[in-house]
């Protein structure tokens, strides 16, 4: 009896030495991360006064060599911040704000650097601006404070999570950012586009019922048609109405999604055990066109292909009726089991927000003009890639090769003959 006394107390030591040790560590690592913070937050802080001065200049000068500096600095300074709170456990929504807001200014700042916007249009959307920075400096500060005391960082974001009141707190800021943004830089005609496109406002479908969508995944996967299916729907805050079809069967499980206006397959995802064999890269081929077709995606085509030890990768652009231009904005990713061939994964999702594709005129490239006598033009096609402004512009697909350099693919504004994109192969 004593012997298994002692061993309990024993036990119990060994417990509480253990809980205290544990402690100790949290405490050090909560102590750690709330000086790193504290430092992070006030960095920021006062880098946003900076750059505020920064603005200042920018409204003061309109000689070009004078503005240089100034213009430079915001363009540094925005950069810097938004590396500081890229850093910080913040609410999401209150980061991806304050990252879009010093975006646009530091990319503004550029822009006139480059003459690619008028100085007139930077002054006039930075008057506000610099004086909104000021506000959100002297609230960021506010939210930092509470009497230097270092609980309130580490309830603020070491234990953010479980802190909801920190949360508002932090997303109330963020909400004020988002105000500031929609004043300061009203959103451009091609970045509205992008807004409808992520919103999937161009669909045009009725809406389909649960049974409809039952229907349609029987019948897009008859492979899986005694599979047990679970449907719900998306939440009334997500960006367009979907149905989530969870499947179970045997050895395969997995999810398929479907836009409830017209039922549009977005994505598919399946997991499963592999066989060790490996079908041709032709038989790949063949299958992912199938599927394309029978998901009514046929007007793509493959435009690159890649494989680990259990599938196949394959990215596909859609093909514009007109010109047989590739689009590559909209795009269908696939993912095709080695071993037979079945389907594993799909995303249609850029295929379904598809693009708004202007009329452009196709003027023809002298490439002895363009390019140095050294480099050889192997390949020419069209495709639609974006501009600095998130354009879609029909552009010569060239790809040019030096034997000393190197293989390039470069992509030409067919009507303005400007250099859109330009990357070198491996």
């Amino acid at each position: 009896m004593k012997k298994f006394a002692w061993i309990i107390t024993a036990v119990a030591v060994i417990f509480i030495v253990y809980h205290f040790s544990v402690q100790e560590k949290n405490t050090r690592l909560e102590n750690a991360l709330a000086v790193q913070y504290s430092n992070q937050l006030t960095s920021s802080s006062e880098k946003l006064v900076k750059l505020s001065e920064a603005i200042d200049q920018t409204l003061i000068f309109t000689d070009k060599t004078a503005l240089e500096q100034p213009l430079d600095d915001v363009w540094r300074l925005s950069s810097d911040i938004r590396a500081s709170i890229s850093a910080l456990p913040l609410e999401e929504g209150t980061s991806t704000q304050w990252m879009n807001y010093l975006n646009r200014i530091g990319n503004g700042a550029s822009q006139v650097r480059n003459g690619k916007v008028p100085l007139e249009d930077w002054q006039k959307s930075m008057t506000t601006a610099r004086s909104n920075l000021i506000t959100l400096s002297n609230e960021w500060a506010f939210n930092t404070k509470d009497q230097g005391k270092k609980d309130y960082l580490v309830r603020t974001f070491v234990n953010r999570k479980v802190n909801d009141k920190n949360d508002k707190s932090w997303k109330t800021l963020g909400d004020s950012v988002k105000a500031y943004t929609e004043s300061d830089f009203p959103m451009t005609a091609s970045e509205t586009d992008q807004q409808k496109k992520k919103d999937l406002e161009h669909i045009r479908d009725s809406e389909v019922s649960e049974n409809q969508i039952k229907e349609r995944f029987i019948k897009f996967f008859p492979a899986l048609k005694d599979a047990t299916l679970h449907i719900t729907e998306s939440s009334k805050d997500a960006p367009y109405p979907f149905y989530h079809v969870e499947f179970h069967k045997g050895i395969r499980i997995g999810y398929a999604d479907f836009t409830k206006r017209g039922g549009h397959l977005l994505s598919y995802l399946l997991e499963r055990p592999f066989e060790e064999t490996t079908i041709s890269v032709e038989r790949m081929k063949e299958k992912a066109k199938g599927y394309l077709k029978a998901f009514n995606y046929a007007d793509t085509t493959i435009v690159d292909y890649r494989e680990n030890n259990i599938a196949w990768h394959i990215a596909n652009a859609r093909v514009d009726n007109e010109n047989d231009a590739l689009v590559y904005a909209d795009g269908i990713q696939l993912k095709i089991a080695k071993d037979n061939g079945e389907l594993l994964g799909l995303n249609a999702m850029e295929y379904i927000q598809e693009e708004n594709i202007p009329t452009q005129a196709v003027v023809p490239v002298d490439y002895h003009e363009l390019f140095t006598s050294d480099f050889v033009v192997e390949e020419e096609k069209l495709a639609y890639v974006e501009n600095d402004q998130l354009q879609q512009r029909l552009a010569f697909e060239v790809l040019t090769r030096n034997d000393s350099i190197g293989t390039y693919k470069i992509y030409i504004d067919t009507e303005t003959h400007e250099i859109l994109q330009s990357e070198k192969l491996p």
